[in-house]
C-alpha cells in the first residue's frame, strides 16, 4: 500500500465534529453524505484532496479533477546532482547510475475533458502535500527533489521521475501502478543508461 502523509487522530477528530468548517468535499465527491460513515484513512485522503470513490482530486489551482479522465503525464526536469564521488565531463551524456537526485518544476496531468477551462493540470502542490515529492536544497530550494533510487529506467524515462505518478495516481486511484502509462520529461537534459 502507497504510504501518504497522515494527520494526528485529534485534527481527524476535529473535522468529525466540526465538518461544515472542514472544508472537505465528501457530500459532493464521496460515497456518503455522513462524515461518521468515513474511517480515518479517507477523512486523511480528503484532507489531501483524495476522493477515490468518485476518483476526483483537487489539483493546485484548486479545483477537482476527475483522475479517470487523465490520459497523460509529465514533468519539467530542469537539472541533476552527481553523486559525490562523480566528476562530471561537460561534453559527455549523463548516465543515468551517476545522479545522486533529480530536481523537478512542476508535475501534470493531461485530462480528456476540460476542468477549469483545461486540460492540463499542475499536481506539483499535491504531490509535495501528500509526501510523493520533496523540497531541494541549497541552490536546488526552488525545485522539487527526486532521489535517484531506482538506477533504472522506464518506458526511456528514469522511472523515479515516473514513481510520483505511479504510486499517488496510479495505485492510489486505481489499484494498477500503470494506470496512466504515457509519460513525458520535459528539459534539456539527455540521460542514457551504461
Amino acid at each position: 500500500m502507497e504510504k501518504i502523509r497522515t494527520f494526528q487522530q485529534y485534527e481527524l477528530n476535529k473535522i468529525r465534529k466540526n465538518v461544515k468548517d472542514s472544508g472537505l468535499q465528501f457530500e459532493k465527491f464521496g460515497r456518503s453524505s455522513n462524515i461518521m460513515d468515513y474511517s480515518d484513512r479517507e477523512i486523511n485522503e480528503m484532507i489531501l484532496g483524495i476522493y477515490k470513490d468518485s476518483k476526483h482530486l483537487l489539483v493546485d489551482g484548486d479545483y477537482f479533477i476527475d483522475v479517470s479522465t487523465v490520459q497523460k503525464a509529465s514533468c519539467i526536469l530542469t537539472d541533476i546532482s552527481y553523486s559525490r564521488r562523480i566528476k562530471p565531463d561537460k561534453t559527455s551524456p549523463i548516465k543515468l547510475k551517476d545522479i545522486r537526485n533529480f530536481y523537478i518544476e512542476d508535475y501534470f496531468v493531461e485530462t480528456s475533458e476540460k476542468f477549469s477551462n483545461s486540460y492540463q493540470h499542475r499536481i506539483t502542490g499535491y504531490l509535495k502535500k501528500i509526501g510523493g515529492i520533496s523540497l531541494g536544497k541549497g541552490k536546488y530550494s526552488h525545485f522539487y527533489s527526486i532521489p535517484n533510487d531506482f538506477k533504472t529506467f522506464y518506458k526511456g524515462i528514469p522511472l523515479d521521475l515516473f514513481y510520483p505518478i505511479q504510486h499517488y495516481i496510479n495505485s492510489l486511484f486505481f489499484a494498477d501502478d500503470y494506470h496512466v502509462a504515457t509519460f513525458e520529461v520535459v528539459g534539456n537534459l539527455t540521460i542514457i543508461d551504461e
